[in-house]
Formats: structure tokens, C-alpha cells, sequence
């Protein structure tokens, strides 16, 4: 009998600031992979490169004295890009979004605002105009915005046009917004509106 109560374990209880000492360490380790997943995410979707190739995989295009990638996003089904002329700050920006009509919810709505305004800077309007253009093939209604360019507090605001049309077919939206700024800001944006070519999947 004394042979078998040596080998009992002993039951320790597990005191409560060993508990949180473990519950920490779960969380720590939980935040740093949720901090690596979001700094990889990020990485990805200002890669220029990778911009420029969601761009051109919903729209051909043509920016007047070549174009940058700025930002990229393939959010599920959602494709999100932003292209700029090469000058600094950019005197040509174009956004483009291709979305299932289904998902067009208010959050994704408010995403595409959330990254025009950070990637485009603020675009004040003051006068606003439509007219009906060609956009894949398709007559749509394409509004036409005078008004003023900001693209941080330490730069002054510039004139600024804007053109914002969109297109459905066969169950999906495809966004355009293009800004251009200084000389010939009008003729800029035509330009690069009428040198859209949607591209569609093979």
C-alpha cells in the first residue's frame, strides 16, 4: 500500500494569476498573427504592380504620360484598383471597382469611398453636369464635376474635374471615377474616360 501512494500525482490547483498568465500568452499570440496578417494584407494591396494588374484585368487604359499602380484589392468577388499619372502629386487619377450586383451593400459602397478618399485625396464639387457617353459598348449616363482637388493639409487645393460613371451587365456594377487637376484638367479626363475598353473574362 505505501509502494502504490508514492506513485499518486500529486493534484495541484491552478492558481488564477497562472491562468491569466496563459490566457495572455493565447492572446498574445493570436494578436501578433492577426498584426502579420494585416501588414501582409496591406503590403499586398499597395503593390504597385499588383495595382496596375487588377486595374488592367477589368478596364484598358490610357494615362497621359504613363500610369503607377497605387493600391489593389481582391475582396472576394469584389476587384478594387487605383492607377495615377506618374507626376507628384498626380494630375490624373483613375479608380475603377468591378462588384456582383447582389453585393452591392452599404459596406462595400463605403469601402470603395473609404479607399477614393485616401488614394484620390478629398474632391470638392461645385458645379455638375451629365452627359451620355460610351462605356463597354453601352450608352451611360456619366456625371461630370467641376470643383477643387486636396490632397493633404499642407497642400493648397487645386481646380479639379471629375468624371464618375458605371456600368451593369450580366450581374455586375464596373465603377469609374477619374480626377485630373492643372492644365487642361477637362480634356485630361475625357481623354483617358473615352480610352476605356472593359475587359471581360474569357
Amino acid at each position: 500500500m505505501k509502494e502504490e501512494s508514492k506513485n499518486v500525482i500529486p493534484n495541484y490547483p491552478v492558481r488564477v494569476w497562472e491562468l491569466l498568465l496563459i490566457l495572455l500568452g493565447a492572446f498574445g499570440l493570436v494578436g501578433t498573427a492577426l498584426v502579420g496578417l494585416a501588414s501582409k494584407t496591406l503590403t499586398n494591396v499597395l503593390t504597385p504592380a499588383r495595382a496596375e494588374a487588377i486595374a488592367q484585368s477589368l478596364f484598358d487604359y490610357q494615362i497621359p504620360g504613363g500610369s503607377k499602380g497605387v493600391a489593389g484589392l481582391n475582396f472576394g468577388a469584389k476587384n478594387i484598383a487605383i492607377v495615377t499619372s506618374q507626376k507628384n502629386p498626380p494630375d490624373v487619377t483613375l479608380f475603377v471597382s468591378k462588384v456582383p450586383i447582389v453585393q452591392t451593400t452599404e459596406d462595400t459602397v463605403n469601402l470603395d469611398d473609404t479607399l477614393q478618399e485616401i488614394f484620390q485625396g478629398d474632391f470638392i464639387e461645385t458645379k455638375s453636369t451629365t452627359e451620355n457617353k460610351l462605356l463597354c459598348g453601352k450608352t451611360v449616363e456619366v456625371s461630370i464635376q467641376s470643383g477643387q482637388q486636396i490632397f493633404d493639409e499642407k497642400t493648397p487645393p487645386v481646380p479639379a474635374i471629375r468624371y464618375l460613371a458605371k456600368v451593369t451587365e450580366n450581374g455586375v456594377e464596373r465603377n469609374v471615377s477619374i480626377i485630373t487637376n492643372g492644365e487642361n484638367a477637362q480634356d485630361k479626363a475625357s481623354k483617358v474616360f473615352d480610352s476605356l475598353r472593359c475587359r471581360f473574362e474569357p
